[in-house]
């Protein structure tokens, strides 16, 4: 597999593809998921399962038909997706509360759910193996967003299934395992589930704020700083994002974000997921051997993705995606 350089980064993030011309063929593949309002028939999954599924359904123990679903929206940025059964049930669909995450400690008991391969209705146990996990380690402003991990097999399928604690309560929905290892699968809290719950029934996308940042530990150009020199640095930065038209630049040491000093680049990341969309934000960096301050106001993580999309469809973008 050829290597992702910086024009199809963002392809790789969010899942736009290439709309190459290609001999039309039907793909069959299958996931996980669960209820959590049976009587109107709503399921929750992962975004990535139902991405690009021209029909969907879902099938439940005791019930020989599937039935055929709806995609109410999705939020590609923590990788959840709100789905209904067209048909309303005659009898209440099964269903499963949705617990609290922030409740969890390193080393409860974990049960996963789930249809591994195609095996359904497989049951896993294990612990709660890590509640510090993130999707934040490529240093994007946007991507500091939870991670459970957990011990419990997890294997492909089982993407949009329950992380269960021993009450039956949904703490977590498996979205991803590491692929050369076992016993390391990982799953977004409740909590973060939740936080999406009202705008995904309502069939609104999730406001994600981001400025466009990229960032490392250390200096991209090799600079050696003793001052400051825990300081997290700019490695790139998003063309016509906020932060470009901030006036950031690579290189950049970043000192302070609203007064409040700055160690590593998670911290960045934390203070723009928690912030609102069209919110303004103070930078205090230090550029050579001067410091500034500069003004950004955030914005949402859809215009990226959308010019990103806007990208792939001209002629001239096609032709460079491998």
């Amino acid at each position: 597999m050829p290597a992702l350089d910086n024009s199809d980064i963002f392809s790789f993030f969010f899942g736009v593809k290439p709309q190459a011309r290609q001999q039309e063929r039907k793909i069959h593949g299958h996931g996980s998921g669960f209820c959590i309002d049976g009587a109107a028939g709503v399921i929750l999954t992962n975004a990535h399962v139902v991405q690009d599924a021209d029909y969907l359904s879902v099938t439940f123990p005791g019930r020989r038909s599937p039935l055929e679903c709806e995609v109410l929206e999705t939020d590609e940025a923590i990788d959840v997706a709100a789905i209904r059964v067209k048909e309303q049930p005659k009898s209440p669909l099964p269903s499963m509360p949705l617990g609290c995450s922030e409740s969890l400690r390193t080393g409860d008991w974990a049960i996963v759910l789930g249809n591994p391969f195609g095996l359904q209705n497989t049951c896993t146990l294990g612990i709660i193996s890590s509640l510090d996990r993130s999707t934040g380690e490529t240093g994007f402003d946007w991507m500091r967003h939870p991670l459970l991990q957990t011990d419990a097999a997890v294997n492909q399928g089982n993407s949009g299934g329950p992380l269960l604690n021993e009450s039956g309560e949904v703490v977590g929905m498996i979205s991803m395992r590491a692929l050369f290892g076992e016993g390391i699968g990982f799953a977004i809290p409740a909590d973060s589930i939740r936080s999406a719950m009202s705008s995904l029934l309502q069939r609104k996308k999730v406001p994600r704020p981001y400025i466009g940042l990229k960032m490392t530990t250390t200096s991209p150009n090799g600079n050696q700083r003793q001052r400051h020199a825990r300081c997290p640095f700019v490695e790139m930065v998003v063309p016509n994002s906020p932060a470009d038209k901030a006036g950031f630049e690579v290189d950049d040491q970043i000192l302070e974000v609203d007064g409040r000093k700055v160690i590593h680049f998670d911290e960045v990341q934390t203070f723009v997921r928690a912030a609102k969309v069209g919110a303004q934000a103070s930078f205090k960096i230090k550029r050579g051997e001067n410091t500034q301050i500069l003004s950004v106001q955030t914005a949402d993580i859809r215009q990226l993705r959308d010019a990103q999309a806007s990208k792939n469809r001209s002629p001239q973008m096609r032709a460079m995606m491998p």
